[in-house]
């Protein structure tokens, strides 16, 4: 399924993240960090991945064929993936096996990742050679390195729903928000609010100068034939 992701400024759709669902013939819907956190302990994170881009990558494509906008296509990527020997060349052949254009592809990681350790250096590095899009998920609630951020390339931020959700009530969780995205400003760092579920967050984000906005204020993760009929 795919969550559209809002431009604030003009209320337009510039992307989507694709997002993993798995409904159980007898246990019904599994929740993804259930079925996520299995994979990667049995390893079953690597198909289940390589499966998510292609799948993911195509529809970018097909949408673009069919005349629609191009769109940003975000995909989460496990850390014990991402720091794998196999994965860049694994990206490198999705793109060429299924047309999409490296610069509309976003690959998000979380802050577990994000060290200045020679390997994570290379891997980032060999991932902006490909062209593609790198983002921080869940900034803010790990254990951010701004040494992370001073060394790696990194076209967004994504800042947590956790701050986005009583910034409204709570000083402190405003003041955060809003200096994250100062300092991602600073930085040359896009930023995306997750989370969003009241015009009231989606107005405060637009004054504190905030790029883009998902979450259910927009919609829930849906199909690719309802973004494919939906008008935003």
């Amino acid at each position: 399924v795919y969550q559209p992701q809002i431009q604030i400024r003009t209320g337009e759709i510039i992307g989507v993240e694709a997002l993993c669902r798995w409904h159980h013939p007898r246990l019904g819907q599994v929740a993804p960090h259930e079925f996520i956190h299995i994979a990667e302990r049995t390893g079953m994170i690597k198909p289940l991945t390589e499966w998510v881009l292609n799948t993911a990558c195509r529809q970018a494509v097909a949408w673009k064929r069919a005349g629609f906008p191009a769109l940003r296509m975000a995909v989460n990527i496990s850390p014990s993936h991402f720091l794998d020997q196999d994965f860049v060349p694994m990206v490198e052949r999705i793109l060429g096996e299924t047309g999409m254009m490296p610069t509309e592809l976003e690959l998000e990681v979380t802050e577990h990742v994000v060290q200045t350790h020679q390997q994570n250096l290379s891997i980032f590095q060999a991932l902006k050679d490909l062209g593609v899009l790198l983002s921080i998920d869940d900034f803010g609630t790990g254990y951010s390195s701004f040494a992370s951020l001073k060394h790696l390339t990194f076209d967004h931020l994504k800042i947590d729903k956790y701050f986005i959700d009583d910034m409204l009530v709570d000083f402190k969780s405003r003041l955060l928000v809003g200096a994250m995205i100062e300092m991602g400003h600073n930085l040359d760092h896009g930023l995306i609010a997750e989370g969003v579920e009241t015009a009231e967050q989606y107005h405060l984000l637009r004054k504190l100068g905030c790029e883009t906005a998902q979450g259910y204020l927009f919609s829930p993760p849906v199909s690719a034939d309802e973004i494919s009929n939906r008008t935003y």
